[in-house]
């Protein structure tokens, strides 16, 4: 059996969780923005941002390629109860479709301020990761759009919302010279001790939350991802519709 084959077997084999009633109003279409500017979408409970100069085939394949694994490590983990289990399936996954990935592990983090907002500590640890400085213009303005827009918003909190608990994740993408995607792969989760349903922009205090982060740099080999780029929209079908939403940036 080829290294491609058992590739395919692994995504044939992935099961999916029930989208549920359709939450958009609209169908997602497909990615149309300029290559000359910043886009950004919310997938499931990620938030992509898109640096300029970015091909839409690589938009697109960072989306289906992250959307497919975090939908399956959602399927077979429980992210509340088993948060490391999680994170490694996820990116092991994402290491069998392209992508460099060194990190499975999730550890705690204490952010730096006594009072603060989730979206201002994805920043923070954007900021202090070796590769990440250059990402944060992007996310700033995905951040401050995402406000002002609360279908996108309820999408990503309806999916990154566990009630005592939130995860999500915040992925910063650019072109490489070789034509391939680094992408800033920043996993956060969250233990409050009072049921909260907002995620990025409640302001929590030190002593009443607990965080986790996993952040490095992540590279897809776009040669080997076009191998099963066919088979991951295949396995997603319309999940896709349902899961990602345009952001106005």
């Amino acid at each position: 059996m080829t290294h491609s084959t058992e590739i395919l077997d692994f995504i044939a084999g992935l099961s999916l969780p029930d989208a549920g009633a359709p939450l958009l109003q609209t169908p997602a279409v497909p990615i149309t923005d300029s290559v000359d500017t910043d886009s950004a979408r919310i997938a499931g409970h990620s938030v992509v941002s898109f640096v300029s100069g970015l091909s839409q085939q690589n938009r697109e394949d960072v989306l289906n390629s992250t959307l497919l694994m975090q939908l399956a490590a959602s399927k077979a983990f429980d992210k509340a109860q088993q948060r490391e289990q999680w994170f490694r399936f996820y990116t092991e996954g994402l290491g069998k479709l392209g992508w460099t990935v060194s990190n499975s592990s999730i550890e705690h983090y204490v952010p730096k301020r006594e009072t603060f907002t989730m979206d201002q500590v994805a920043l923070e640890i954007i900021e202090s990761t070796v590769g990440g400085a250059g990402f944060e213009p992007v996310m700033k303005k995905t951040f401050e759009a995402l406000k002002k827009q609360p279908q996108a918003l309820a999408l990503f909190e309806r999916h990154s919302d566990h009630g005592w608990l939130g995860m999500f994740q915040v992925l910063p993408c650019s072109q490489t010279a070789e034509g391939n995607v680094s992408m800033l792969l920043n996993c956060m989760q969250f233990i409050h001790n009072s049921l909260r349903y907002k995620i990025l922009f409640f302001t929590y205090h030190q002593h009443e939350v607990q965080v986790y982060r996993s952040a490095q740099l992540a590279v897809l080999n776009t040669g080997v991802y076009s191998q099963v780029r066919e088979a991951v929209l295949d396995k997603l079908g319309g999940n896709a519709g349902q899961f990602i939403a345009r952001l106005a940036i």
